[in-house]
């Protein structure tokens, strides 16, 4: 079985996701596709590099991300550093002909996705966005019915991802409020629903966006005792038009008190109608429309698809199917996804060409929120 040696640049939150996942590919899959070993974390201090190896192993650490990149015994790059610095590990690791498995979003930028765009001809690794939602046994059995033309021709629709971490406004904020440093809800949350419908339903044609500031001004969690001016929307809701004329509604916020990560869609068509809520992870719920209706409502009603924890062989086997599923399992079949993809040869999904084409979806509705009018979207991968 092939081995692997894996670099991490950054472990906030997400590289310390990342590298859990690694951790726990052989327990959630006998046998994994290929075996990983945590060779170099890169963190901006020596103190913190230092703090990575011990928490989660690996053999080394620095604060040059090129020598994560450049490294002989580095055989696949996470980066999971700010969105401003996505654009120059992903262009160097692209160069580099390493694999590559990079946080949502991409860029920073509309022009750091077309200029990434240009190269990935020439580019002869396996490249995946993490985007776990993807990932979960209930929106997998989500995208097999869609398959299937469960739905039927799309009528309607509606998603959103809602957090309420920013309804304070005096709660410390980092760069991801900012729009230099490549922030905003749509970029952060927005990302994710409109992958998952995209996935689903997609492709969409046109988007029309209207967006909210809560709060002009926030005290800095990287420089504390000062201001921070936010320019970046802290709550934006959109139109999406498909090609065929069906309209939706999505919504992005972390301006919505009440919730924790409300991730949610419902869609209906001509022979039916689904609905998921991260909230409630373990089931699918479903409605099929050509069930016989009749007395005492016939046939018709919603159904829960018991999805849980039952993902294809060979992560079925640990913890069990019957047990409930959580957020960091589908980043586990996330990151498996890739891992299977690098061993087979094969094209991974969501591919970084995926990414780059959510990029600009995410641009198009900024762009959309700033002059009020339809924007329209790219229609090809």
């Amino acid at each position: 079985m092939r081995t692997l040696g894996v670099g991490i640049l950054g472990f906030g939150f997400m590289g310390r996701t990342h590298a859990f996942a690694h951790r726990s590919i052989p327990i959630y899959y006998d046998p994994p596709p290929v075996r990983t070993e945590l060779k170099v974390v890169c963190r901006t201090t020596e103190d913190g590099g230092r703090a990575a190896m011990e928490t989660a192993g690996f053999e080394r650490c620095t604060t040059d991300p090129m020598q994560v990149i450049e490294a002989d015994d580095v055989d696949v790059v996470h980066v999971c550093t700010p969105n401003v610095e996505h654009f120059a590990a992903l262009a160097a690791a692209i160069k580099a002909g390493k694999h590559i498995y990079c946080d949502k979003p991409v860029t920073a930028t509309l022009e750091e996705a077309d200029r990434l765009a240009e190269m990935l001809p020439d580019y002869k690794g396996v490249a995946q966005v993490a985007l776990q939602y993807r990932f979960l046994p209930a929106t997998m059995r989500a995208k097999q019915l869609v398959k299937a033309d469960f739905l039927g021709p799309i009528t309607h629709f509606r998603g959103a991802s809602l957090h309420s971490g920013s309804v304070d406004p005096s709660k410390a904020v980092n760069w991801k409020s900012t729009a230099a440093g490549g922030g905003g809800v749509i970029r952060d949350l927005g990302s994710h629903i409109l992958d998952l419908l995209g996935w689903l339903i997609g492709p969409f044609e046109a988007v029309q966006c209207v967006s909210r500031i809560w709060a002009a001004e926030r005290p800095s969690l990287e420089e504390p005792g000062t201001m921070v001016r936010i320019d970046a929307e802290e709550a934006a809701v959109m139109l999406l038009r498909a090609p065929d004329g069906a309209v939706g509604i999505v919504e992005a916020s972390k301006i919505a008190t009440g919730t924790e990560d409300e991730l949610r869609f419902e869609l209906h068509g001509l022979h039916g109608a689904m609905r998921f809520n991260l909230m409630q992870p373990n089931y699918l719920e479903v409605y099929d429309g050509r069930l016989p209706d009749g007395e005492c409502g016939g046939g018709r009603g919603w159904q829960r698809i018991a999805s849980v924890q039952k993902y294809p062989a060979p992560g079925h086997k640990f913890p069990g199917g019957k047990l409930s599923v959580g957020w960091i399992r589908a980043h586990i079949h996330c990151l498996y996804s890739f891992l299977r993809a690098i061993a087979d040869d094969a094209r991974p999904h969501p591919s970084l060409a995926e990414g780059l084409h959510l990029q600009r979806v995410l641009e198009a509705a900024r762009a959309s929120a700033e002059s009020g009018n339809w924007v329209d979207l790219p229609q090809t991968v």
